[in-house]
């Protein structure tokens, strides 16, 4: 979404980016991929086929050429700015897999988890093709972010047994899964509704993007299994494999709707 964004805000002197994209692309799947190792290694999953020490390895490599192809794409972006965003990204990634701070064992893990999955790249996209980010580029993350908070927050509640998270608390072993089912995910429904339609509010995202409204239809049938079988975690996963839907779809739309402002 971030690579498309451009299409349709057109800042000045605007110039696409083809191969800066795809850096970023790669780079953009290396980093999840070296933080997925790191996390491995310090859950301590490692098994006869990869150790721990191998996969301490596989993350840092995946890092490192993350680190390489930042360098290379500073030829596109100001230094200053990219080198902001890089070490944003480096710190949300080390804040949820490593200790002492280790958010995927503590409360507030699935924000830290929504914002690097759902609002940076969206972000360094973005960011990339044009050189700068402005108020529209945030505007127009939210209802990812929302719908990727939407995504890990029921994909928490899925763990049988009351807890949230299979490797420590979470905001739903905090606030209990009735209320993680009752409140939690409708208020995050309604926020992917409300952060969409205040996106094509403020023109960050074209007035065709409303279309994805048609995603209340699921979201409906998430907020039902939450409210009636939260401590179900084989309805949960149905809710779960529904999110998944309108987090895929949510974006699906916004990246169309940008191709089609520049086709128009």
């Amino acid at each position: 979404m971030g690579v498309t964004l451009p299409l349709w805000l057109r800042p000045p002197d605007l110039e696409l980016r083809p191969a800066g994209v795809l850096e970023f692309l790669l780079a953009t799947v290396l980093t999840h991929a070296g933080f997925s190792f790191l996390h491995a290694r310090f859950e301590h999953r490692g098994h006869p086929r990869w150790t721990e020490s191998r996969l301490s390895f596989a993350g840092v490599a995946c890092l490192a050429l993350v680190g390489l192809l930042g360098w290379h794409l500073l030829r596109l972006v100001p230094d200053r700015i990219f080198v902001v965003y890089g070490l944003a990204v480096l710190f949300a990634g080390l804040l949820y897999v490593a200790p002492p701070v280790r958010f995927s064992r503590r409360p507030g893990g699935e924000i830290v988890l929504s914002m690097s999955l759902g609002l940076l790249p969206v972000l360094g996209g973005y960011l990339v093709q044009t050189g700068d980010l402005t108020r529209p580029v945030y505007l127009a993350a939210l209802p990812i972010y929302a719908a990727m908070l939407l995504r890990v927050w029921v994909e928490q509640m899925t763990v049988p047994g009351g807890e949230g998270n299979a490797a420590g608390d979470s905001l739903v072993t905090a606030f209990g899964r009735r209320v993680s089912g009752r409140v939690i995910v409708p208020l995050l429904s309604v926020l992917v509704c409300t952060t969409l339609i205040a996106a094509v509010l403020s023109a960050a995202v074209m007035p065709v993007a409303l279309i994805a409204l048609i995603f209340v239809v699921p979201m409906a049938r998430i907020v039902t299994r939450s409210w009636c079988s939260f401590d179900d975690p084989s309805e949960m996963v149905r809710a779960r494999n529904g999110a998944i839907v309108v987090h895929a779809g949510l974006c699906a739309v916004l990246v169309a709707s940008s191709i089609w402002a520049a086709a128009g």
